[in-house]
């Protein structure tokens, strides 16, 4: 679909050239139409037509420390990514990863600096902080670089549970239990509360917050909580790895590729988490150039979509884009633009807005 304009926009360069260049728009759909030129580049932002974009770096912002999975999922894209000029993976956690957000958003808007975006420093935490200096209507999603993940709730084997009938037994039971999430504005978090908010039991649950997803596995593998939030991908990888994971209900409209036989919390009749995803994404600051837009959208859905990242992906537990499922810019931030919704009920109803 990203690839049939290239005859007409390689005619069109020429006139860009000469032409004021056109920012990018909101969720527009020009951020999923291919603006390379038959060099691979484009006519620079600048102006300046003895130039082409890309003739530098550009470097690629992580709001998380090296290792986790935004950062390994980038690295491996860029494996796969077929630009002139090098790139660069750059680490900047904190915040719960609004000081990377912020670092991107502070530069210029020319294509050199590419944002992966996550659900905490895009959508809860601008919702939490007033004082972030930017908002998603700030952002031009450009893509996903992985497909969705969903949020799945697992139990501790000391309860007993081995199935979703026994998990909903006990949720509805009227006991107190506790359930770890890896942060207070994750969209495991979202997920958890929404269910358990429709299911008339949240004054049962005592929520523990851990600092990332490897501190929560441990709690849950030492019996520390009696329920844990996992993305589904990570917890196929854990329970392939023979460790004792037992996941009772996936918290959205549909089931999980990765648990076909576990009950989705829409079949219990819980209502609008069909958008509650976990998502990773690739942004420019809004702003930027549409063909500079164009040409890193083309180049980063061919990454996805190559053989060596969807192998890499299915090793990894990562949610595999085939050229038929990739998002435009626009779909992507319609997607991320409902997420936030629920993610602003949730948390006004839990007293943190």
């Amino acid at each position: 679909m990203m690839k049939n304009a290239k005859k007409f926009l390689a005619m069109a360069l020429a006139l860009s050239m000469v032409l004021s260049l056109a920012a990018c728009g909101g969720g527009s759909t020009n951020s999923g139409t291919p603006a390379a030129s038959a060099a691979g580049s484009v006519a620079a932002s600048s102006g300046d037509t003895s130039s082409a974009y890309p003739n530098d770096t550009i470097s690629f912002v992580v709001p998380y420390a090296a290792g986790d999975g935004l950062d390994l999922s980038c690295r491996a894209m860029l494996e796969n990514i077929d630009l002139p000029v090098n790139t660069l993976v750059e680490n900047i956690s904190g915040g719960s990863g609004t000081i990377g957000l912020q670092d991107a958003f502070g530069r210029e808007a020319d294509g050199y600096t590419v944002a992966i975006l996550s659900n905490g420093p895009t959508i809860a935490q601008p919702l939490l902080n007033d004082t972030l200096t930017y908002t998603l209507e700030d952002w031009e999603v450009l893509t996903f670089i992985t497909a969705p993940v969903l949020a799945v709730l697992g139990c501790n084997k000391s309860l007993g549970i081995t199935n979703s009938d026994e998990m909903r037994q006990f949720l509805e039971s009227g006991k107190t239990f506790t359930v770890g999430v890896p942060s207070m504005s994750g969209f495991g978090y979202v997920a958890a509360a929404a269910m358990f908010g429709q299911m008339g039991i949240m004054d049962n649950v005592t929520w523990v917050s851990y600092d990332g997803a490897p501190a929560l596995y441990q709690a849950y593998l030492s019996g520390e909580i009696d329920f844990a939030t996992f993305d589904d991908n990570f917890a196929a990888q854990y329970a392939a790895a023979g460790d004792d994971v037992t996941v009772g209900v996936v918290m959205n409209d549909t089931r999980s590729q990765y648990f076909p036989d576990v009950a989705a919390a829409g079949e219990w009749g819980v209502e609008g988490l069909g958008a509650n995803i976990g998502f990773k994404a690739a942004a420019v600051k809004k702003g930027t150039p549409a063909d500079v837009c164009a040409y890193l959208t083309e180049k980063i859905n061919e990454a996805v979509v190559s053989e060596g990242y969807q192998n890499w992906c299915r090793d990894n537990y990562f949610g595999v884009l085939s050229e038929k499922d990739i998002y435009t810019g626009e779909e992507a931030f319609n997607m991320l633009v409902e997420l936030r919704e629920t993610n602003r009920t949730v948390l006004t109803a839990a007293g943190l807005l």
